[in-house]
């Protein structure tokens, strides 16, 4: 996990150098939420890779949110990371008898960057699912992957 995190840190560092065109208002009739395979997104010590992916390929913007998880001690521990630009969020949830958790919210710093936000908690046992979500800035774009 400290190495998975120091490689999405430094994914952070270079693409704060890009900045991204300006996010427009989209409604969610226009654009739905797309949930294609992690693809190269997936880091070689995820056993699962979830990604939801949201917004127009107009002027290169969009939401695209992942989540890793990871087995540590015999347990799967979660994350989410996503591309939602400066005052953007990404936020991981977690359910179990019907009621649902935020955990690790975090809002993006800067344009182009990926923000972060895990589990600190195990997630697995029995009823229970994870997800992860993002969304730009305002509320914007809201995407979230399946639940896993």
């Amino acid at each position: 996990m400290r190495n998975t995190i120091k490689t999405l840190m430094l994914g952070a560092a270079l693409a704060s150098a890009v900045a991204l065109p300006s996010a427009t208002a989209a409604s969610a009739a226009s654009d739905p939420v797309h949930r294609p395979a992690c693809g190269r997104y997936k880091l070689p010590t995820d056993h699962k890779c979830l990604m939801a992916v949201r917004g127009k390929q107009v002027n290169g913007w969009k939401v695209t949110v992942n989540l890793h998880a990871q087995k540590k001690q015999g347990h799967d521990w979660v994350f989410g990371a996503a591309w939602v630009g400066k005052g953007g969020h990404v936020w991981v949830e977690r359910q179990h008898a019907a009621r649902t958790q935020t955990l690790g919210k975090k809002t993006s710093q800067g344009n182009g960057s990926v923000s972060m936000g895990w589990d600190g908690a195990l997630y697995d046992g029995p009823g229970y699912k994870a997800r992860a979500c993002a969304d730009l800035k305002g509320g914007k774009l809201r995407a979230c992957t399946d639940w896993f």
